[in-house]
């Protein structure tokens, strides 16, 4: 009677343990499932967040002044190129990029990170001497911006035109 007792309580022990473990499992399944979707729309709103500050050069007018604090901005920035087009200098030039990367601005609005230009860059204080017709910002002047994305829909190029 005494075995039976025994053997009782070790079969009890391991179905107790057996639902504590599912138990456990079953939580951290549900739980797990709440983390990623919080990992997801945290990385969503963050990736907005970083896509919104290019909402002010979107297909809008912006001073040369605009021109001249996003070259100065947006230096530093790996794999991002500003391209001016100047009324004076109607090739363009680009802005001065610690990476050295000049993307190619597409007429389908989509950058292709392989095709780089070899065009020299143009550092601010370039463009802010009036001396220099070939790439002089005027800080007063009317410039339309457009931004151009990858095909993961990040930007990669901005281009300032002036009419």
């Amino acid at each position: 009677m005494e075995n039976i007792s025994t053997g009782l309580k070790w079969v009890i022990g391991i179905i107790v343990t057996i639902l504590i473990i599912a138990a456990g499992v079953s939580i951290y399944l549900v739980i797990n499932n709440y983390f990623i979707r919080a990992q997801e729309q945290t990385l969503a709103q963050t990736q907005m967040i970083n896509q919104a500050e290019f909402n002010s050069y979107d297909n809008k007018d912006v001073s040369g002044q605009d021109v001249i604090n996003a070259a100065m901005r947006y230096k530093g920035r790996p794999q991002f190129s500003i391209k001016i087009y100047t009324g004076e200098n109607k090739t363009g030039f680009y802005a001065e990029n610690t990476y050295d990367v000049n993307y190619k601005d597409l007429s389908s609005g989509v950058v292709d990170l392989n095709d780089k230009g070899s065009e020299a860059s143009k550092t601010v204080s370039q463009m802010l001497d009036i001396k220099n017709d070939d790439c002089n910002v005027n800080t007063l002047g009317r410039f339309h911006a457009q931004v151009y994305r990858d095909k993961n829909q990040e930007v990669r190029l901005i281009v300032f035109r002036q009419p």
